[in-house]
């Protein structure tokens, strides 16, 4: 395997993106809480940079052991250029094993109550298209999407830079343990986190209706197989509006600082995308302007996060 053939088979292209949603966390934990860690903000980036690869390489992977239609596995990167599936293996636990070590570092830097939400996505990363029951084949891939690369990365960004704050946080008192969870602090973390989760929904729900025909013929039976298109279509809109009133919301309860209004220029492009979209589901022709939506939401709201840091 060459170098330009291992980073197609880790889809290293959408890393950046992926991204954008924990660095948004990142900065809010600086907006909200003042609050900002180096040692364990770093290994966690090292962290899901890894089990963001993985994810890749291991969905590659199980489509050219899963996939029921010839003409699809004839597709898949496995097939076309020729790769080991051994040393694809390989590669997808070398990913693993740098984010279980990175994962472990991070617990013991903060606190042991993220590793329920850690191992929660982590579980979710290997099972979505392994096994028997493989989550992908079900209609849960918009809901875990959008919780482990959405939520939870921004979550878990805030998290790791604000712990100390103590408002999800477990202690020990002899062989008594104690979580404490402040939901007045927690709500505003939900607020913007759901913002963040709406994007990566819409973009596994886009490309799921796009790729409703083929699913069906590999034996995956998603949430727009359920829905149909139009009705999958209006979740798809309704998704979008729901992040916009969680935005408006953040920003007048002073969750978000008022630079945030800014987000609003980003409906020059983000609302044509949309209606592409909806007028035609092709994956080569329209899927493309749902990434672009998530790179402009999370990047303006980094964006506008980093000007109400810098301008408090």
């Amino acid at each position: 395997m060459n170098f330009k053939t291992f980073l197609n088979f880790t889809r290293i292209q959408t890393l950046p993106a992926a991204l954008l949603s924990p660095i948004a966390g990142l900065l809010f934990s600086i907006w909200y809480f003042r609050d900002f860690h180096l040692l364990p903000t770093v290994l966690f980036f090292i962290g899901l940079a890894a089990i963001n690869l993985f994810v890749s390489a291991w969905n590659n992977l199980m489509d050219y052991y899963k996939a029921v239609d010839p003409e699809y596995k004839k597709w898949n990167i496995i097939v076309a250029k020729q790769i080991n599936p051994k040393l694809a293996l390989k590669i997808c636990l070398s990913f693993l094993v740098i984010d279980v070590l990175v994962g472990l570092a991070v617990l013991f830097l903060t606190n042991l109550a993220i590793l329920p939400i850690g191992g929660f996505a982590f579980l979710v990363a290997i099972f979505y298209t392994y096994g028997p029951f493989a989550f992908s084949r079900f209609p849960l891939g918009e809901l875990l999407a959008g919780l482990c690369e959405g939520f939870i990365g921004f979550f878990l960004a805030v998290y790791i830079n604000s712990f100390d704050k103590g408002y999800f946080f477990i202690s020990f008192d002899g062989w008594k343990m104690n979580w404490t969870w402040d939901f007045g602090v927690l709500f505003p973390l939900l607020l913007v986190g759901l913002a963040c989760f709406v994007q990566n929904f819409n973009i596994m729900l886009s490309d799921n209706i796009c790729d409703l025909e083929q699913d069906v013929k590999n034996q995956r039976f998603t949430l727009p197989y359920y829905l149909k298109t139009p009705l999958s279509l209006k979740l798809y809109t309704f998704m979008y509006l729901f992040a916009a009133f969680c935005i408006l919301f953040a920003i007048i309860f002073g969750i978000l600082p008022l630079w945030s209004f800014l987000m609003l220029v980003i409906l020059i492009k983000f609302i044509p995308n949309m209606k592409r979209f909806l007028r035609k589901q092709v994956k080569s022709e329209t899927f493309h302007f749902q990434i672009d939506n998530l790179i402009l939401f999370n990047g303006a709201l980094a964006f506008t996060l980093l000007l109400g840091i810098l301008f408090r």
